[in-house]
């Protein structure tokens, strides 16, 4: 990765699509932590067409209760991945249950048959959204948008790409591409990452440098937790400042889907300050 281009802000149309479709179903987690300017520019959208409420009215849920968009949003934007280039159809519905299914950080009750049932439906709700005036126009605003940030956060921009480099050569990542997609409707307290192949793509509704960090090393540390896995969910430790939400359903999985975010965190505030452990295994049991 060392050798690629500066890191850029950019859009992918699918995501801006599905914020877009939660935005004219009432979504109004837009306005948190933005300006007034920010605000009214969003708002000019609203209302300009009512489309594919049923299914997108859908995403929202009552199991998380800090983010009742949580995990349906984040899962719809990992479905976009498996969608034809058109948006038309699934390419590859069977991987995609493979890559929700065994998410570590999604509870049972939250992937059972409803979701399938209900997921069935993106294709045909997307490709409405696509295919709308008001979404193209909405698009060409977010581009403009997106010109702006990039020339604001240049200098963060490429401190993450150094930083990045080192994590990636040091704790053996596989990651060749890092996409940083920042959508100006999504919720400021949201980041999401998806693994497309060796492309790991940061998504949230802001750009904070240590938030794309923190998702970054989500997927270096998981397979480091789940080394120890036993010695955490033997010490059944409560986390400090870590929700209850992460605990899942307070069994083994959900305790060590709670130490890793805990893990992350402070690993995050490390590298952040140029300290990165030589090794992970070793610097996790330091935590437990």
């Amino acid at each position: 990765m060392s050798n690629r281009e500066q890191i850029i802000i950019s859009n992918i149309p699918k995501i801006s699509a599905i914020y877009f479709a939660l935005l004219e179903n009432g979504y109004d987690y837009y306005a948190m932590g933005r300006s007034r300017g920010h605000i009214s520019n969003i708002q000019e959208y609203i209302g300009t067409e009512k489309i594919a409420a049923p299914f997108f009215a859908a995403v929202k849920q009552n199991t998380c209760e800090v983010y009742p968009y949580w995990p349906r949003a984040a899962i719809l934007e990992t479905a976009s991945f498996y969608l034809s280039p058109d948006g038309s159809h699934f390419q590859d519905r069977d991987a995609l249950r493979n890559q929700i299914m065994n998410a570590s950080n999604i509870a049972d009750r939250e992937r059972d048959q409803r979701l399938w049932d209900w997921i069935a439906g993106f294709p045909t709700a997307l490709s409405e959204i696509l295919d709308c005036e008001a979404f193209r126009n909405y698009l060409k605003w977010e581009e403009k948008w997106l010109d702006a940030q990039n020339l604001r956060h240049g200098t963060e921009l490429r401190a993450i790409k150094n930083c990045l480099d080192v994590c990636v050569s040091r704790y053996s990542s596989p990651v060749q591409d890092i996409q940083i997609v920042i959508n100006p409707i999504k919720c400021v307290y949201s980041a999401d990452f998806h693994m497309y192949g060796n492309r790991f793509v940061f998504c949230s509704g802001i750009f904070r440098p240590e938030s794309v960090i923190h998702e970054f090393l989500h997927h270096v540390v998981h397979p480091a937790a789940v080394e120890i896995a036993d010695i955490v969910t033997a010490a059944s430790l409560i986390y400090p400042d870590i929700d209850e939400s992460y605990y899942l359903s307070d069994d083994s999985v959900g305790r060590l889907n709670a130490f890793e975010e805990y893990a992350v965190r402070r690993l995050t505030t490390d590298v952040m300050n140029n300290k990165f452990p030589k090794e992970l295994i070793s610097y996790l049991k330091e935590l437990v």
